[in-house]
Parts: structure tokens; C-alpha cells; sequence
């Protein structure tokens, strides 16, 4: 399948039901254990989440012959709108810094969930979809947060190796670790 057949378009909360769809069956805990090794998304993800997410901040999504087949969920909700996990890490921000910065001082948002179908990878389509976020929020953002649990070894080599995000931190929730990565938006 050739890269160009796929369409990268920026998400709109519409496209919450089939992002929700496709998010969830990729969770750890619909994966069996030797599919998480091609990686996984934490937690679960309702439509009206979603929709929320896609409008604080636009996203990306890749389509091919009507099916979705890749996303990028960026956002910015205040963090009561955001489960425990996220809470964490926004209380942590003030207190991890990328370039001598407080990331609470940055004008930032968070990076993800993020996915590409197994069927699509290896074929360009991550970067594709990452680049596409980055050029739509230059200027309006400085920063991408995003989380990925250690666990996740494919995901975060792909995404500080392959997309070259900067580990600037970790929490621990729930008996797992996450590594917190951020990347320079303009």
C-alpha cells in the first residue's frame, strides 16, 4: 500500500466515534500479552472524551478508503477533565524542566494517544502524522507532552529514536511507570 494512498487530515471531534472505536481495541487490556509487544494504548476512551480532546486542541487523522487507519490526539483540558494519571503528571509539570524551563512555563499541550494500525506500520505513516500536529500548532504551542509506559518499548523507541522526543521525566501510578517525553513544537 503506498503511503500517498492514505489521507492525513487534521481530527475533528466527528471523528471521535471511529478514533474511539479504533483507540480501544488497542488498550493493554483488550491486547494479549504477546500483542502488546507490537505496543499499546493506556486506558479506555469514550467519545465524548475524545470529541473534548479534539476540539482543545486540533489532532490528526489518517484515512484510507473510508477507514480510519492511524490518529493523533493532542489536547489541553483543564485537569479535572483529565483521568488520575494525567492529573499527576499536570501537578508534576512545574517541577520537570526541557532547556533550563519549567514545562509548566512552556505554552504546552499533550501529545496522544497515538496510533497507527498494525497493517500501516513501518511505512512512514507515524512521522507523517506527527509532522502534520507539528506544523498545525507552530506558533500557538511551544511544547508536546506526552506519557508512555515503560512497558511500551516499541512506542517509546519509536518516539524518542524515530520522532526524537527528550525524556524529561517519569511517574509511577497504578503499579506502572511512565516515561514523560516532550518535544519542541515550532
Amino acid at each position: 500500500m503506498e503511503p500517498f494512498a492514505i489521507e492525513v487530515r487534521a481530527a475533528r471531534p466527528t471523528d471521535a466515534p471511529a478514533v474511539a472505536v479504533l483507540a480501544n481495541r488497542y488498550t493493554y487490556q483488550q491486547l494479549a500479552e504477546a500483542d502488546r509487544a507490537g505496543g499499546f494504548l493506556t486506558g479506555s476512551f469514550t467519545v465524548p472524551a475524545l470529541a473534548a480532546m479534539l476540539t482543545s486542541v486540533p489532532g490528526q487523522a489518517a484515512w484510507h478508503a473510508g477507514e480510519l487507519v492511524g490518529f493523533v490526539v493532542n489536547s489541553r483540558l483543564p485537569p479535572e477533565r483529565y483521568p488520575p494519571l494525567v492529573q499527576a503528571i499536570v501537578a508534576l509539570l512545574p517541577t520537570l524542566t526541557y532547556r533550563q524551563r519549567a514545562l509548566a512555563d512552556y505554552r504546552w499541550f499533550f501529545y496522544g494517544p497515538v496510533l497507527v494500525q498494525p497493517a500501516h506500520r513501518g511505512r512512514g505513516l507515524l512521522r507523517r502524522l506527527f509532522e502534520a500536529s507539528r506544523q498545525a500548532l507552530a506558533g500557538r504551542f511551544e511544547l508536546g507532552i506526552a506519557f508512555i509506559a515503560r512497558e511500551n518499548v516499541v512506542s517509546l523507541r519509536l518516539h524518542t529514536r524515530g520522532l526524537g522526543l527528550e525524556r524529561v521525566g517519569e511517574v509511577q501510578i497504578g503499579g506502572a511507570t511512565y516515561e514523560l517525553l516532550v518535544f519542541p513544537v515550532g
